[in-house]
């Protein structure tokens, strides 16, 4: 154990707060700098770009006059863009343009084209989907994606797998004589509803041999994150016994009970410590793309549990050309959960109770740090997609408000006037705060 983690406040605080400020900064660094860049594409000067808000902890002046700066609190970040009178481009700073050389007022953002303003403010969360999408296909091709092979990759300790006395990089040749060709198979073999005994043939080290294999420990949670089953009262370590009245043996019979409920209520045997519970389980809808990008509904309870019968495939590292469709379907099935969440929420089907703030990304990046960089990383996909998502909401103050204001414009063939901006971005403003407010008021009640 280090020093750190030997003082617990500073310990605890830190474990949570350095990858918070990692996952955070990346996301922000790579959303501001799509605005920076697209501006400057556009013939656009910068006058700050920050990391942070506040005071000013560090800063320099490149030679192209543009102020680099990292701010106290770290909380987002922004483009300060020549002629705006402030950070979010809400107005222009007619003092500053009346004193501007030509050469100056042709570099400002209010008299920039339509189309350049538009390009550059929809550039941050543009980038914020190419980030995630990259992040996803880099970890694919480094750590790699599950593979169909029959080999046996991970073996999780104290399972029936692990018991029966399989090893990382088994093949499984068979399973009671009938040749298996995919891991799949493999499970579909030794999940027959038959149970009891199962002879499994394998290949180690170039030796083939037989494995007796039976399935006989119940589907132990291992997380219960938000969701239908947090609400339900399910805690990790429960052990799942049957859902309407169906005995569930694996992890993979939970899930298809899940997919299969339509959203209808479940009624669910739970095991805890030496009692039997009954709780009943309402799934919630998820919209996400499978992987030829089709649109499809999905059930969840916001549960994770060990591969089945602890037991998992091997991986493979993918190559470019898949690790980039895997990346676009990954954040497009991000973009699209997250879209069906808000949708569930408005239509009253979704609890607005799972909004979480950033005490709630900083518990969720600690977690991910600590199961390794590959999962870090993973987090700051996923955080990059939803960040450039809710930017494009909409909403005055936003990026997307921006664009919208933008759109009017094109139709009117002139902008709002000064009154109606001002009175939208206030509303804006209002409903940022609030939220922010609510989902930070989540996070506590959490803790």
């Amino acid at each position: 154990m280090g020093f750190i983690e030997q003082i617990p406040l500073i310990g605890s605080t830190l474990y949570y707060l350095l990858p918070f400020m990692f996952v955070l900064g990346i996301v922000v660094a790579v959303h501001e700098y799509g605005h920076y860049i697209v501006a400057k594409w556009c013939g656009v000067h910068s006058d700050v770009f920050s990391l942070g808000f506040g005071p000013e902890l560090y800063g320099w002046d490149d030679s192209k006059g543009t102020r680099w700066k990292l701010c106290l609190i770290p909380l987002g970040g922004y483009v300060k863009f020549r002629g705006d009178a402030d950070a979010a481009s809400a107005r222009a700073d007619d003092e500053a343009i009346q004193e501007m050389t030509e050469a100056e007022l042709a570099a400002s953002f209010p008299r920039a084209s339509l189309l350049r303003r538009a390009l550059i403010v929809a550039a941050g969360p543009v980038f914020n989907f190419v980030l995630a999408a990259l992040i996803f296909g880099g970890v694919a091709m480094v750590s790699g994606l599950p593979s169909d092979k029959p080999v046996v990759g991970v073996v999780i300790e104290d399972t029936d797998g692990a018991k029966a006395g399989f090893l990382k990089g088994d093949r499984i040749l068979s399973v009671d004589g009938v040749a298996v060709e995919t891991f799949r198979e493999f499970g579909t073999a030794a999940l027959d509803d038959r149970g009891g005994r199962r002879e499994v043939d394998i290949e180690r080290d170039g030796r083939r041999m037989m494995i007796p294999f039976e399935i006989v420990s119940p589907v132990t949670l291992a997380s219960v994150t938000d969701g239908a089953a947090r609400d339900a009262g399910l805690q990790a370590g429960d052990a799942i016994l049957s859902i309407d009245g169906t005995k569930i043996r694996v992890f993979e019979d939970l899930r298809k009970a899940v997919l299969a409920s339509d959203g209808n209520p479940l009624d669910v045997e739970v095991g805890r410590d030496d009692e039997t519970l009954r709780v009943e389980l309402i799934p919630r809808r998820n919209e996400v793309t499978d992987e030829d990008g089709n649109p499809e509904t999905r059930w969840l309870i916001g549960v994770t549990g060990g591969s089945s019968f602890g037991l998992g495939s091997s991986l493979e590292r993918a190559g470019p050309l898949e690790a980039a469709k895997y990346g676009v379907n990954a954040t497009v099935n991000i973009i699209t959960s997250s879209m069906s969440f808000i949708a569930d929420i408005f239509r009253g089907r979704g609890d607005s109770a799972d909004l979480g703030g950033p005490i709630r990304i900083a518990e969720v990046s600690g977690d991910a740090a600590d199961d390794g960089f590959a999962s870090l990383m993973r987090l700051t996909a996923i955080l990059s997609a939803s960040i450039g998502l809710i930017n494009l909401f909409p909403i005055p103050v936003l990026d997307g408000g921006h664009l919208l204001f933008y759109g009017i414009e094109a139709i009117r063939g002139r902008p709002l006037s000064e009154r109606m901006q001002e009175i939208g971005l206030t509303i804006g403003l209002a409903m940022v705060v609030m939220l922010m407010v609510y989902a930070t008021y989540n996070d506590v009640t959490r803790l």
